[in-house]
Protein backbone atom coordinates (compact mmCIF):
# COMPACT_ATOMS: atom_id res chain seq x y z
CA UNK A 1 0.00 0.00 0.00
CA UNK A 2 1.52 3.27 -0.99
CA UNK A 3 1.49 6.35 1.47
CA UNK A 4 -1.52 7.87 -0.49
CA UNK A 5 -3.85 4.89 -0.56
CA UNK A 6 -2.87 4.93 3.24
CA UNK A 7 -3.78 7.99 4.05
CA UNK A 8 -7.00 7.53 2.38
CA UNK A 9 -7.65 4.18 4.32
CA UNK A 10 -7.44 5.78 7.43
CA UNK A 11 -9.36 9.04 6.51
CA UNK A 12 -12.16 6.18 5.74
CA UNK A 13 -11.75 3.94 8.49
CA UNK A 14 -12.36 7.20 10.87
CA UNK A 15 -15.24 8.44 8.34
CA UNK A 16 -17.27 5.07 9.40
CA UNK A 17 -16.48 5.60 13.40
CA UNK A 18 -17.32 9.46 12.90
CA UNK A 19 -20.46 7.94 11.31
CA UNK A 20 -21.32 5.41 13.66
CA UNK A 21 -20.70 7.78 16.65
CA UNK A 22 -23.85 10.18 15.29
CA UNK A 23 -25.78 7.39 14.34
CA UNK A 24 -25.87 6.61 18.02
CA UNK A 25 -26.21 10.53 18.86
CA UNK A 26 -23.16 11.65 19.81
CA UNK A 27 -20.20 13.68 17.94
CA UNK A 28 -16.43 13.06 17.63
CA UNK A 29 -16.25 15.53 21.16
CA UNK A 30 -16.86 12.64 23.21
CA UNK A 31 -13.72 11.09 22.47
CA UNK A 32 -10.52 12.12 24.16
CA UNK A 33 -8.36 13.37 21.77
CA UNK A 34 -5.44 13.91 23.89
CA UNK A 35 -5.33 10.43 24.51
CA UNK A 36 -5.72 9.34 21.25
CA UNK A 37 -2.90 10.93 20.40
CA UNK A 38 -1.03 9.56 23.29
CA UNK A 39 -1.16 5.96 21.82
CA UNK A 40 -0.88 6.34 18.81
CA UNK A 41 1.63 9.14 18.45
CA UNK A 42 -0.61 10.88 15.78
CA UNK A 43 -1.16 14.32 16.52
CA UNK A 44 -4.76 15.69 17.52
CA UNK A 45 -4.88 18.24 14.64
CA UNK A 46 -4.12 15.43 12.33
CA UNK A 47 -6.80 13.68 14.14
CA UNK A 48 -9.34 15.98 13.41
CA UNK A 49 -8.26 17.06 10.16
CA UNK A 50 -8.94 13.18 9.02
CA UNK A 51 -12.09 12.76 10.74
CA UNK A 52 -12.97 16.69 9.37
CA UNK A 53 -12.31 15.09 5.46
CA UNK A 54 -9.45 17.50 5.02
CA UNK A 55 -6.47 16.76 3.27
CA UNK A 56 -3.01 15.47 5.32
CA UNK A 57 0.58 14.24 4.36
CA UNK A 58 0.96 10.68 4.44
CA UNK A 59 3.91 11.89 7.12
CA UNK A 60 1.60 12.97 9.67
CA UNK A 61 -0.69 10.05 9.49
CA UNK A 62 2.31 7.69 9.77
CA UNK A 63 5.61 9.51 11.50
CA UNK A 64 8.83 8.62 10.44
CA UNK A 65 10.96 6.26 12.72
CA UNK A 66 12.89 8.87 14.49
CA UNK A 67 9.61 11.10 15.33
CA UNK A 68 8.10 8.13 16.87
CA UNK A 69 10.63 7.07 19.10
CA UNK A 70 11.01 10.76 20.10
CA UNK A 71 7.52 11.20 20.87
CA UNK A 72 7.52 8.06 22.73
CA UNK A 73 10.27 9.12 24.93
CA UNK A 74 8.83 12.15 25.58
CA UNK A 75 5.40 10.87 26.34
CA UNK A 76 6.73 7.47 28.50
CA UNK A 77 8.86 9.18 31.37
CA UNK A 78 10.42 7.81 34.05
CA UNK A 79 8.49 7.75 37.59
CA UNK A 80 10.38 11.19 38.97
CA UNK A 81 9.14 12.50 35.46
CA UNK A 82 12.30 12.91 33.46
CA UNK A 83 13.13 11.18 30.40
CA UNK A 84 14.82 8.38 29.91
CA UNK A 85 18.48 8.87 29.06
CA UNK A 86 20.14 7.47 25.97
CA UNK A 87 22.10 5.24 27.70
CA UNK A 88 19.48 4.05 29.70
CA UNK A 89 16.78 2.99 26.73
CA UNK A 90 19.81 1.43 25.19
CA UNK A 91 21.29 -0.46 27.79
CA UNK A 92 17.26 -1.58 28.38
CA UNK A 93 17.42 -2.66 24.65
CA UNK A 94 20.89 -4.15 24.77
CA UNK A 95 22.57 -1.86 22.35
CA UNK A 96 25.09 0.76 22.54
CA UNK A 97 24.44 4.41 22.71
CA UNK A 98 25.31 5.33 19.49
CA UNK A 99 23.10 2.86 17.81
CA UNK A 100 19.97 5.35 20.09
CA UNK A 101 21.37 8.52 18.92
CA UNK A 102 21.93 7.77 15.36
CA UNK A 103 17.96 6.14 15.31
CA UNK A 104 16.71 9.68 16.95
CA UNK A 105 18.52 11.52 13.81
CA UNK A 106 17.17 9.41 11.64
CA UNK A 107 20.95 7.90 10.25
CA UNK A 108 20.14 4.93 11.43
CA UNK A 109 16.65 2.67 10.39
CA UNK A 110 16.03 0.03 13.27
CA UNK A 111 15.26 -3.53 13.02
CA UNK A 112 12.32 -5.79 13.65
CA UNK A 113 13.97 -7.01 16.94
CA UNK A 114 14.99 -3.00 17.98
CA UNK A 115 11.36 -1.93 16.93
CA UNK A 116 9.61 -4.51 19.45
CA UNK A 117 12.19 -3.93 22.12
CA UNK A 118 12.35 -0.14 22.48
CA UNK A 119 8.27 -0.31 22.18
CA UNK A 120 7.86 -2.90 25.15
CA UNK A 121 10.45 -0.86 27.03
CA UNK A 122 8.58 2.27 26.67
CA UNK A 123 5.54 -0.04 27.83
CA UNK A 124 3.59 0.26 24.01
CA UNK A 125 3.65 -2.74 22.37
CA UNK A 126 3.31 -2.79 18.64
CA UNK A 127 3.60 1.21 18.92
CA UNK A 128 6.12 0.95 15.78
CA UNK A 129 4.75 -2.07 14.18
CA UNK A 130 0.54 -1.82 13.69
CA UNK A 131 0.33 0.68 11.51
CA UNK A 132 -1.58 3.80 11.91
CA UNK A 133 -4.92 2.70 10.82
CA UNK A 134 -5.25 0.04 13.03
CA UNK A 135 -3.72 2.17 16.07
CA UNK A 136 -6.47 4.65 15.70
CA UNK A 137 -8.97 1.93 15.72
CA UNK A 138 -7.93 -0.18 18.10
CA UNK A 139 -7.78 3.27 20.34
CA UNK A 140 -10.95 4.30 19.36
CA UNK A 141 -12.56 0.89 19.81
CA UNK A 142 -13.31 1.76 23.83
CA UNK A 143 -15.41 4.61 23.43
CA UNK A 144 -17.26 2.97 20.58
CA UNK A 145 -18.02 0.15 22.73
CA UNK A 146 -19.53 2.87 25.17
CA UNK A 147 -21.31 4.54 22.69
CA UNK A 148 -23.12 1.19 21.56
CA UNK A 149 -23.68 0.09 25.25
CA UNK A 150 -24.96 3.54 26.31
CA UNK A 151 -27.65 3.37 23.19
CA UNK A 152 -28.64 -0.68 24.02
CA UNK A 153 -29.33 1.00 27.67
CA UNK A 154 -31.17 3.77 26.71
CA UNK A 155 -33.36 1.70 23.76
CA UNK A 156 -34.36 -0.34 26.72
CA UNK A 157 -36.21 2.40 28.43
CA UNK A 158 -33.28 3.39 31.03
CA UNK A 159 -32.49 7.26 31.08
CA UNK A 160 -28.76 7.44 32.73
CA UNK A 161 -26.19 4.91 31.76
CA UNK A 162 -22.87 4.05 33.29
CA UNK A 163 -19.32 1.64 32.85
CA UNK A 164 -17.49 -0.32 34.96
CA UNK A 165 -14.34 -2.75 34.35
CA UNK A 166 -13.00 -2.64 30.66
CA UNK A 167 -15.77 -0.39 29.27
CA UNK A 168 -14.71 2.27 31.36
CA UNK A 169 -11.16 2.81 28.95
CA UNK A 170 -12.78 5.36 26.78
CA UNK A 171 -14.48 8.54 26.93
CA UNK A 172 -15.00 10.61 30.35
CA UNK A 173 -18.09 11.85 29.05
CA UNK A 174 -19.64 8.68 28.22
CA UNK A 175 -18.33 6.97 31.05
CA UNK A 176 -20.12 9.44 33.58
CA UNK A 177 -23.07 8.99 31.51
CA UNK A 178 -22.98 5.06 32.13
CA UNK A 179 -22.20 5.23 35.35
CA UNK A 180 -25.82 7.50 36.05
CA UNK A 181 -27.07 5.01 34.67
CA UNK A 182 -25.98 1.48 36.08
CA UNK A 183 -26.11 3.59 40.09
CA UNK A 184 -29.96 3.67 38.71
CA UNK A 185 -30.61 0.61 37.88
CA UNK A 186 -28.82 -0.60 40.73
CA UNK A 187 -30.66 1.59 43.31
CA UNK A 188 -33.71 -0.06 41.06
CA UNK A 189 -32.86 -3.41 41.77
CA UNK A 190 -31.66 -2.61 45.63
CA UNK A 191 -34.85 -1.29 46.06
CA UNK A 192 -36.88 -4.39 44.78
CA UNK A 193 -35.09 -6.72 47.64
CA UNK A 194 -37.06 -4.32 50.72
CA UNK A 195 -39.98 -6.07 51.81
CA UNK A 196 -43.38 -5.09 50.21
CA UNK A 197 -46.04 -3.36 51.57
CA UNK A 198 -48.69 -4.49 49.87
CA UNK A 199 -47.51 -6.92 47.36
CA UNK A 200 -45.43 -9.93 46.86
CA UNK A 201 -41.86 -9.53 45.52
CA UNK A 202 -42.93 -11.62 42.40
CA UNK A 203 -45.73 -8.59 42.14
CA UNK A 204 -43.31 -5.42 42.57
CA UNK A 205 -43.51 -3.54 39.16
CA UNK A 206 -40.11 -2.38 39.66
CA UNK A 207 -38.50 -5.63 39.66
CA UNK A 208 -40.69 -6.53 36.95
CA UNK A 209 -39.20 -3.52 34.75
CA UNK A 210 -35.59 -4.07 35.77
CA UNK A 211 -36.04 -7.86 34.60
CA UNK A 212 -37.71 -7.08 31.89
CA UNK A 213 -34.89 -4.38 30.63
CA UNK A 214 -31.99 -7.28 31.49
CA UNK A 215 -33.73 -9.99 29.59
CA UNK A 216 -33.80 -7.60 26.11
CA UNK A 217 -30.29 -6.71 26.04
CA UNK A 218 -27.68 -9.31 24.33
CA UNK A 219 -25.90 -12.36 26.10
CA UNK A 220 -22.94 -10.61 26.24
CA UNK A 221 -23.83 -7.61 27.72
CA UNK A 222 -26.77 -9.22 29.96
CA UNK A 223 -23.79 -11.26 31.60
CA UNK A 224 -21.36 -7.92 32.15
CA UNK A 225 -24.48 -5.94 34.14
CA UNK A 226 -25.55 -9.43 35.55
CA UNK A 227 -22.03 -9.59 36.91
CA UNK A 228 -22.22 -6.08 38.30
CA UNK A 229 -25.43 -6.90 40.12
CA UNK A 230 -24.20 -9.69 41.66
CA UNK A 231 -21.33 -7.66 42.98
CA UNK A 232 -23.65 -4.49 44.06
CA UNK A 233 -26.05 -6.88 45.95
CA UNK A 234 -23.87 -9.46 47.46
CA UNK A 235 -24.12 -12.36 45.35
CA UNK A 236 -20.42 -12.91 44.03
CA UNK A 237 -18.24 -15.56 45.93
CA UNK A 238 -15.08 -13.77 47.72
CA UNK A 239 -13.27 -16.22 45.09
CA UNK A 240 -15.17 -14.87 42.05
Amino acid sequence: MDNTTQVEDVAAALAEVKAELEELGHTIEVIDFGQLTYKTGIAEATVRALFAGRPVSPEEVDPPFKDQLRFLRETRLKEDGRKHTFLEVANAVGVAKSTITNLLNGTRNPGFEISKDLAEFFKAPGFFTIGPKKALLDALEPVLVQARFLAEFKGGGVEHVALRGSLADGSDQLDQELRAAIQQVVEMARASQAPAETAAADDDPELRELTDKVRSLSPTHRRSVMGIFRSVVGLTKRDE
